[in-house]
C-alpha cells in the first residue's frame, strides 16, 4: 500500500464536538491531548498543538518507523474525541516546498490507485487546501491551482473531478508549517476521556450494557463496572467472561475498577418474601440500591444501564419507573429507544459481541419467574419490600461485593477499598 511507502513524519488529529466548546475549549482539547499522549508513551513520538489541531511527531519530525505506523493506527482507533485523522508529510509553507515532497508522494497514491481500476479506466484528482493563517499564502484557489497544474503535467490522463475524486491530495498551511496528506480515518467522536464525571456501570454478560457503557464513554466519562453473579448456581465462568467483556471496554479509557457481587442469599431471601412474578423488580431495586451506595464511595456520579422500553418484562415504562424510585441517584440509560440490531452492530465494532455471545448464565436468569409481571404496582412493590428487611440485604450485599482486578483474579473486600476514603 503506498501508505506504508510514504515518507510520513506527522500526524493530524481534528476534532469536531471540541470546538464548540468556547471558553472551555483549552480543557477539552487537554484531555484529547493527554489520552494520546498515554497511549504513545512507550515510543518517543510527541503530542503537540497547533491551531485547531492535535499533532503527533518524532521530537525531530523523523520519519515514521514502521513500528511508529502501526503503534499510532492502532492507538488513535481507541481515542475519545477524535473526529479524523491522517497520516501527513510536514514540510515549510511555501509552494516549492510543498510540490517538493508532495509530487513524489503523488506518484505512489497514483500507481496505486491505477492498479485498483481496470485498464484504460480514467483517472480523477482534485487538491484540496485548508489555511489557519490566511496571510501564508495569497488564496486557497492559487495553492490548489498550482498543485493541481505540476501534479496534470506530469500526469496528462488525470481528469479534475471536484466533488468525488480518485485521488484527493490535502494540504493544510498553518503558520509555520505545511501538511500533505492523502487519507482521511474515521476516529470514535464523541469527547475525550475524562472530561466528565465517572459513572458506574452495571455490568451483565449481555450485549446490551457493554454497548451502553462503550456509549457513556464516548461522552467524555471515566467508566467503572459493577456486576452480579449467583455462585455457586452460576458457574466460575459467569464472572470470567465479566472480566474479558471490562478488559476489552477498557481498551478505550485505560484500566477502571471493576465490582463484583455474588447476590445469591439476597436472590433467596427474596425468593422466600415476595410474590415470584414480582422478583426481578425486587432484584434490580436491591442492585440499585446497592449500586448507589457502592457509587458515592468510589466517587460516580450516575449509574447506567444497558436498558431498553419494552425488550424483557422488568423494561416496561411502569417496572422501569418502579425501579428508579429505589434510588436517588441518576440511573442513564443511552439505549433506551435503541432497536437491538443497532446494539449488535455496536457490539461487533467496539469488539464486544463474541464476548456477550457466549452462553453463560448470569444472576437475573437464576430464580426468575416463569411469568413476570409487565407492570407491577407500586403499591405490591412497596408490600414486598415492607416484608424483608431492606437495609439488611443491601448490607449483605455490601459484605459479598469484591473489587476485583482483571488481570490477576485478585478479589479485595469493600472494607478495605474504602476504609482509607
Amino acid at each position: 500500500m503506498s501508505d506504508t511507502l510514504i515518507q510520513y513524519n506527522a500526524v493530524i488529529c481534528r476534532y469536531n464536538e471540541i470546538a464548540l466548546k468556547g471558553k472551555n475549549r483549552w480543557r477539552f482539547e487537554q484531555y484529547l491531548i493527554g489520552r494520546i499522549s498515554k497511549l504513545l508513551s512507550q515510543s518517543n513520538l510527541k503530542v503537540s498543538k497547533i491551531r485547531g489541531r492535535v499533532l503527533i511527531h518524532s521530537c525531530d519530525w523523523a520519519i515514521f518507523s514502521k513500528d511508529d505506523y502501526s503503534l499510532i493506527k492502532d492507538s488513535l482507533q481507541f481515542v475519545f474525541g477524535l473526529d479524523s485523522y491522517s497520516f501527513a508529510i510536514s514540510t515549510l509553507p511555501s509552494l516549492d516546498k510543498i510540490l517538493e515532497v508532495a509530487l513524489p508522494s503523488v506518484n505512489l497514491v497514483i500507481e496505486e490507485t491505477k492498479s485498483k481500476k481496470l485498464p484504460n479506466a480514467p483517472l480523477t484528482f482534485r487538491v484540496r487546501s485548508r489555511r489557519s493563517d490566511k496571510n501564508s499564502f495569497e488564496s486557497k484557489r492559487a495553492l490548489e491551482v498550482g498543485i493541481a497544474d505540476a501534479v496534470i503535467s506530469r500526469h496528462l490522463y488525470l481528469n479534475v473531478n471536484l466533488i468525488s475524486a480518485d485521488i484527493n491530495l490535502y494540504v493544510e498551511l498553518h503558520r509555520e508549517k505545511a501538511f500533505i496528506y492523502y487519507h482521511i480515518e474515521n476516529g470514535q467522536k464523541g469527547l475525550p476521556s475524562g472530561s466528565n464525571p465517572p459513572v458506574l456501570s452495571l455490568l451483565s454478560g449481555g450485549f446490551d450494557s457493554p454497548v451502553a457503557s462503550y456509549m457513556m464513554m464516548r461522552r467524555g466519562v471515566y467508566v467503572d463496572f459493577m456486576s452480579f453473579h449467583s455462585f455457586p448456581f452460576t458457574p466460575l465462568e459467569t464472572t470470567e467472561k465479566i472480566k474479558r467483556i471490562a478488559k476489552q471496554l477498557n481498551k478505550f479509557q485505560g484500566k477502571r475498577r471493576l465490582f463484583l457481587c455474588n447476590f445469591l442469599e439476597v436472590q433467596k431471601e427474596i425468593c422466600a418474601k415476595v410474590y415470584e412474578t414480582f422478583r426481578t423488580i425486587h432484584y434490580r431495586r436491591i442492585m440499585f440500591k446497592l449500586a448507589e451506595r457502592i457509587a458515592h464511595e468510589n466517587g460516580n456520579k450516575a449509574l447506567v444501564t444497558g436498558e431498553s422500553v419494552g425488550q424483557v418484562a422488568s423494561q416496561t415504562i411502569v417496572n422501569l419507573a418502579n425501579i428508579d424510585s429505589a434510588t436517588e441517584m441518576i440511573v442513564l440509560r443511552p439505549l433506551i429507544a435503541m432497536d437491538k440490531f443497532d446494539t449488535m452492530e455496536i457490539a461487533r465494532k467496539i469488539g464486544t459481541h463474541d464476548l456477550s455471545a457466549e452462553q453463560v448464565p448470569d444472576s437475573c436468569t437464576v430464580f426468575s419467574p416463569s411469568n413476570p409481571s409487565t407492570s407491577a404496582p407500586r403499591k405490591m412493590i412497596l408490600k414486598g419490600e415492607s416484608v424483608m428487611n431492606m437495609e439488611e440485604l443491601i448490607e449483605l450485599a455490601y459484605r459479598n461485593t469484591v473489587l476485583l482486578d482483571e488481570e490477576t483474579g485478585a478479589e479485595t473486600p469493600l472494607n478495605e477499598v474504602f476504609k482509607t476514603q
